[in-house]
């Protein structure tokens, strides 16, 4: 099922992730997707969570009872940036974090490091906490993100999780 958010937090959120995902790939000018750019898989955040229009990304869902969202995106060939992964990080979270990284870890995500941070931010004026997740594989960025109020971030993190473990790439 899609459908657009109702709450105000979930339609500003997928609108600073939008916005996010274009500032994290470092494209705001002409570049052209390819065809590898949104093959992956990526697992289900549960029933709670109500698929939306992802925008310019790849995947969105919201969940209003905890007004959270969960967006992934792909950037690749002539929109891949090589940056190393804390970088990445920054980039995503740049202009919405208010605070240093409460979280850093690193892990193995389809066979490559990825980096997960953890963030307060202000989007829009409304207080939310970010967990940007990124790594690299075959030419390509992805992004993977959960934004929450720092009050609920807790109660969906296992929603996030599960959709982090199923990623895997499907090839060009």
């Amino acid at each position: 099922m899609s459908r657009s958010p109702s709450s105000p937090l979930s339609a500003a959120t997928l609108a600073g992730l939008t916005f996010v995902g274009v500032l994290s790939s470092g494209c705001l000018g002409g570049h052209k997707a390819t065809r590898q750019e949104g093959h992956y898989d990526v697992g289900s955040p549960g029933e709670a969570w109500i698929i939306v229009r992802p925008g310019g990304a790849d995947h969105a869902w919201v969940h209003d009872g905890i007004s959270a969202s969960i967006y992934t995106d792909s950037n690749c060939a002539t929109r891949f940036d090589d940056r190393p992964l804390d970088r990445l990080a920054d980039s995503v979270v740049f202009g919405i974090a208010t605070s240093k990284p409460l979280r850093d870890e690193t892990r193995t995500i389809d066979g490559r490091d990825a980096l997960i941070r953890v963030v307060d931010g202000n989007l829009d004026g409304v207080v939310v906490r970010i967990a940007a997740t990124v790594l690299k594989k075959d030419d390509c960025v992805y992004d993977l993100l959960y934004i929450a109020p720092p009050a609920t971030f807790d109660t969906g993190w296992d929603s996030y999780e599960a959709v982090l473990a199923g990623f895997a790439t499907r090839g060009g």
